[in-house]
């Protein structure tokens, strides 16, 4: 099987949708031809073999940032990932083509499969679904949600990464088609172990741990504020990662006093993440919506307790008091009185953490990958059945 994948941020561009679609393109390489188109970005090379993964980058303007996209770096990807892709197609005789979003990815990922009359599949990743935080969101803008509702309802196939984006593709975008639901999958990645004195932790202190991009979408100030609230010097947070809302949080977390108990570490190795991690008492990202999180499968695989929201994609394998604890999102108390029942309770952290160390085990990428693979294959045996069955009908009819 040979894919062409269009992801416009493919690592180290981009969070949590580039990183699964690199653990799946790497491990879908193992036994099959994967390419990934997807956008130049800052000191990065236009085209890389990596892990087996062919990887390609479409020039295009607008990202000066490797966390995160900018609008117009979203609306150059389209014509760029076109014509290179274009050029990829006639050199290459891909079996399908697969969109990791439905927009932007999806755009140029549809008009290719239809030029070259290849099957397409869409892959929802959560925030190209439903973002409650940007105004010109799919759920929020018409046009943007029409797209996404034409994009997904002419797929060949859709997979959603959980039964929450499945459900809103259906009530938000009006799709009737089947869409499978696929978790996302996670292996723990091999690390040096690392003490606090060497991450520049404070020994004797309960440290809360959280990581992802620095956007509102992520409720970073209601942590920060919750951290004020438990007001016990003894308790710090460490936020991985960066973003545009860093500057933000740490001067909101000197006008509360707390600076010093307010940690950037900001865009790490993956290496470097997972010793912080292991260091840490506990997991907190209380976003406003997560399609999946597959940050809470990290922190889970290093036995760490998890608090989140009760809203999103995690609900499908985080659960109240035995993972940890489901909470209100964007509220403080709430937030507030998870993280202080934790840090004055070690034998609850460390019950909860061994659960989610076994429940992290099934949720691991090769299970994940080797689903992917079944789908993107059943969907190539069908498109190509569904062509000779016309191309019989079509001669029939001639003679």
């Amino acid at each position: 099987m040979r894919l062409l994948v269009l992801n416009y941020e493919y690592p180290p561009l981009g969070g949590g949708g580039g990183v699964t679609c690199r653990n799946t393109a790497t491990a879908l390489a193992k036994r099959h031809e994967v390419h990934v188109l997807t956008s130049q970005g800052p000191g990065l090379s236009p085209r890389e073999v990596i892990d087996g993964v062919h990887v390609w980058r479409a020039p295009i303007f607008g990202r000066s940032q490797r966390a995160v996209a900018s609008i117009v770096s979203m609306l150059l990807y389209h014509p760029a990932a076109k014509k290179l892709g274009a050029e990829l197609c006639r050199e290459h005789a891909f079996d399908l083509v697969a969109s990791w979003f439905a927009a932007p990815s999806g755009v140029p990922g549809r008009a290719l499969a239809r030029q070259f009359d290849l099957p397409h599949a869409v892959l929802m990743m959560g925030g190209d679904v439903y973002d409650p935080t940007k105004w010109y969101a799919a759920q929020s803008n018409p046009l943007l949600g029409r797209l996404v509702g034409s994009i997904l309802q002419s797929a060949d196939l859709r997979i959603a990464p959980s039964t929450d984006i499945a459900v809103r593709a259906r009530e938000l975008h009006g799709v009737t088609e089947p869409i499978e639901v696929v978790p996302f999958g996670v292996d723990p990645e091999p690390f040096a172990p690392c003490s606090r004195a060497e991450l520049g932790m404070a020994e004797d202190a309960v440290h809360v741990v959280s990581c992802a991009r620095l956007v509102r979408r992520k409720n970073f100030a209601t942590l920060v504020a919750a951290i004020a609230e438990v007001d016990d010097p003894l308790v710090h947070l460490t936020l991985l990662g960066d973003g545009p809302e860093r500057d933000n949080l740490a001067a909101q977390a000197k006008q509360l006093g707390i600076a010093d108990r307010v940690h950037f570490a900001g865009f790490i190795s993956g290496e470097r993440k997972h010793q912080y991690l292991a260091a840490s008492d506990m997991f907190v990202l209380a976003s406003e919506h997560e399609g999946f999180g597959l940050v809470y499968l990290e922190a889970m695989h290093v036995g760490l307790p998890v608090i989140a929201a009760k809203i999103g994609g995690q609900t499908d394998f985080l659960v109240e008091g035995e993972t940890g604890m489901l909470i209100d999102g964007g509220q403080v108390q709430p937030l507030k009185a998870a993280i202080r029942r934790l840090a004055g309770d070690p034998e609850l952290r460390r019950r909860l953490g061994a659960r989610n160390v076994e429940i992290a085990k099934g949720l691991d990428i090769a299970a994940s990958a080797l689903r992917y693979e079944r789908l993107f294959m059943a969907t190539i045996a069908a498109s190509r059945f569904a062509g000779a069955s016309a191309a019989a009908s079509s001669n029939g009819a001639v003679t």
